[in-house]
């Protein structure tokens, strides 16, 4: 891997770790301090892997690839929302390639009948506004969804800092 590849990643790093802190700082006010805003490691991995999969899931995309998205795209922005040991849901995106949008490609609810179920799609939405604000991309673009038009109106509302 070349030199310059390394240092876009640590510094992409950097700025999703921010951006998980800021987002983690704006919460909704019943939120606040009760979930944690992390990266995907090796801790979501393993808690992916012990996810009953049997669960009626609306995707079944199987999250070990996220450290190779990682590495394919390196200012990719992923995001780990956790209640307690629990994990609540995983996201992954990137910008586009000209950078004036950032793309969720993936994002998965693991449980419906955890606490603050219906808050993990805004919750992720808000940590992926830092992100935008943070490179200067100016939308947030969703790949798909299954209630696109509600989703796109609150994604198309990104203002300004």
């Amino acid at each position: 891997m070349q030199l310059s590849h390394i240092e876009t990643i640590s510094k992409y790093e950097e700025l999703g770790r921010q951006s998980r802190e800021m987002a983690s700082r704006n919460l909704p006010r019943q939120l606040l301090g009760k979930i944690d805003l992390e990266s995907i490691d090796h801790k979501a991995l393993a808690a992916f892997r012990s996810i009953d999969v049997s669960q009626d899931r609306v995707v079944s995309w199987n999250w070990n690839f996220s450290s190779r998205y990682k590495i394919f795209y390196p200012k990719a922005f992923d995001l780990s929302v956790w209640y307690g040991n629990t994990l609540c849901s995983l996201t992954l995106g990137r910008p586009t390639y000209k950078g004036t949008a950032v793309r969720l490609d993936f994002i998965e609810r693991f449980n419906k009948h955890i606490l603050f179920a219906n808050d993990m799609f805004p919750v992720s939405l808000l940590a992926y506004e830092a992100y935008a604000r943070l490179i200067g991309a100016s939308q947030i673009s969703l790949v798909s969804s299954n209630n696109c038009n509600s989703l796109m109106q609150r994604a198309n509302r990104l203002s300004a800092p």
